[in-house]
């Protein structure tokens, strides 16, 4: 694509500072950083400032700096910031309504139901001060433990949790009434995938969402070093991962210390790396719309100015570090930027809302009418390749909302995926357990042909349709994602067909031995049993050591008894070794067995 000269002449304008501005490459793409009114009688330190759109402020719109006293709200510094900000043509990020660190202590001495009370009237009134300034807070700050191992989450025993252990609840909650348009995050360290508190916080973000807290996105803060980092692909894979659960995700306090390696003659050019890598994974996931560094300089830096932590020097002039970011805007195309960072090309509009078709809820064989094959894939798994193929696998088709559909393979609890949930041409489709994010929605759109459809994805917003790769007509062509072009190897027909036997169904999927069945990308374990205590969209659920867990659909082939699915019923043994509300229990074969009531 190409800049327009308006673009260009922004961009390439030597500016005042005498050095380029990463706001005139990002093209709407909020780049910024933390700032504090203590430095802005520095000319330099402003100057500085002046190279980002985005600012947060770094202390001053916390609890106990806004609200120090109990019921005496001071906005003064906060507003100072804001006011900053918009002097300076920048957005403004809030950061934190409740953090237990910068919390005051009346509000830690306080009993539990007038703290409920406490936490409800702050939230509602920072953000009624801020309605229509700010369009993104941090909601909850820092409330999963570090010991957090990946195995679930543990909770910061903090005198928030130890008074009210639904309180990150009750401050999404309240937030979401008081402000529904503002996008709502939640916000941590030591969560950009190198420690297994990543993968706890991931866990703990999944069951929000499935418990329809309402939560709009994830910061991760990457605060790291030159020594601990994680790899591109580690950060890209995770905030992917968020990007299927339908969130927005920002890198919030990017800072790079040199640690041991500070004098070391190559160490900005490994810190260059590190902060590259965090931008790159960043622009390569469209549902990463944010990149903010906690601070502006080294001497304002937290790390203190030895750590070499930022993008600019002691003297606010910028170093390889600032140089090389702004090497990856300028790589990176201006539609792409302006879409929140994915490698998007230009599309045709579609207009799914006249253009939608409704089928009913149902099995369906999906037809490609440029080669007479089926959409089709060979085994049960996550990411397995779907292609077309002589065999007609068979798909259920479920409405979910605003005209999209998903749709599951007969294998298991499997669902129909955009690899990454990328809007970009030429994304991989695949099939992976079923969470019903916008990478596993589909609209049916309808094309000149009666019975003939397009496939488009919610990933691309309709823009996009499933595609036969090179237009292959031969078993094992690829299937992809790609902008509408009214080609055959973009037109399907759906046949509908019986469901599968409960034999197909089982497929090669879920192993409820391990932890990769469907419910794991949602942060709970596989049941060791198939017993069902709960059943929802996601799937079916159990309960094991006191906390949910998935039912494999291994189980789909269980010999269960009615009244205590999982479990056989007795053949031979009318031993009653246990009563509970499901009947009379046995044990045949070295396992539980439930006695038919009209066999002893």
């Amino acid at each position: 694509m190409k800049f327009s000269k308006a673009f260009v002449i922004t961009a390439l304008a030597a500016s005042a500072n005498g050095y380029e501005l990463l706001k005139n490459y990002s093209k709407g793409f909020r780049i910024g950083a933390a700032t504090n009114t203590i430095h802005y009688n520095n000319a330099n330190y402003v100057n500085a400032m002046k190279a980002f759109n985005y600012m947060v402020a770094e202390n001053a719109c916390k609890f106990v700096s806004i609200q120090g006293t109990k019921g005496r709200f001071n906005f003064n510094d906060c507003d100072a910031h804001y006011n900053k900000a918009k002097e300076l043509g920048m957005d403004f990020r809030g950061h934190a309504l409740i953090w237990h660190s910068m919390a005051p202590k009346w509000l830690e001495y306080e009993d539990s139901n007038t703290m409920r009370n406490s936490i409800v009237n702050h939230i509602t009134t920072v953000l009624k001060h801020y309605e229509g300034k700010i369009d993104t807070w941090d909601v909850v700050n820092e409330a999963i433990d570090d010991d957090s191992n990946g195995n679930g989450w543990k909770y910061r025993n903090s005198f928030l949790y130890q008074k009210n252990r639904d309180f990150i609840d009750l401050a999404f909650k309240t937030a979401r009434q008081v402000a529904p348009k503002v996008k709502l995050f939640y916000n941590d360290y030591n969560t950009e995938g190198i420690w297994g508190k990543s993968e706890s916080v991931y866990q703990f973000v999944a069951d929000l969402k499935k418990r329809n807290i309402p939560i709009d996105g994830v910061g991760l803060q990457y605060h790291v070093s030159v020594q601990n980092q994680p790899q591109f692909n580690k950060i890209n894979d995770l905030i992917g991962r968020y990007c299927k659960l339908g969130l927005e995700v920002h890198i919030t306090e990017l800072d790079v210390s040199c640690v041991n390696s500070c004098n070391a003659g190559d160490v900005e050019s490994r810190q260059s790396q590190v902060f590259t890598n965090a931008l790159k994974a960043c622009l390569n996931n469209s549902c990463c719309t944010a990149f903010l560094v906690w601070g502006i300089g080294d001497p304002d830096s937290w790390l203190g100015n030895d750590k070499k932590g930022l993008l600019f020097n002691g003297n606010y002039q910028p170093k390889s570090q600032y140089n090389a970011l702004l090497n990856v805007l300028k790589t990176t195309t201006a539609a792409s930027l302006g879409n929140g960072g994915n490698t998007n090309t230009n599309t045709p509009a579609v207009d799914v809302s006249k253009n939608a078709v409704k089928l009913q809820d149902g099995w369906y064989t999906i037809k490609n009418t440029g080669s007479g094959k089926y959409l089709y894939v060979d085994k049960a798994g996550d990411v397995e390749n779907v292609v077309i193929g002589s065999t007609a696998r068979k798909w259920k088709l479920t409405n979910v909302s605003d005209g999209y559909v998903t749709l599951t393979s007969e294998l298991g609890n499997y669902m129909l995926d955009v690899a990454n949930g990328e809007d970009v041409n030429s994304a991989n489709l695949q099939i992976y357990s079923a969470y019903g994010g916008n990478a596993q929605q589909f609209v049916i759109l309808k094309t000149s042909n009666s019975n003939v459809y397009t496939i488009g994805t919610k990933a691309s917003s309709g823009q996009r349709v499933l595609d036969v790769e090179k237009r292959g007509t031969t078993d094992g062509s690829n299937v992809i994602q790609y902008a509408l072009n009214g080609a055959s190897n973009q037109t399907w027909t759906f046949e509908s067909t019986s469901a599968p036997s409960s034999g197909s169904q089982g497929g090669q999927g879920g192993n409820n031995n391990n932890n990769s069945c469907w419910s794991s990308r949602l942060g709970y374990p596989c049941c060791k049993s198939c017993n069902v205590v709960f059943t929802d969209n996601d799937g079916k659920w159990g309960v094991e050591n006191d906390d949910w867990c998935g039912i494999s659909s291994t189980c789909n082939n269980s010999n269960t008894c009615v009244g205590a699915q999982g479990y056989p019923c007795c053949q031979n043994s009318c031993i009653v070794y246990s009563t509970d509300a499901d009947g009379r229990w046995s044990i045949e074969n070295g396992d539980w067995c439930l006695i038919k009531n009209n066999s002893c």
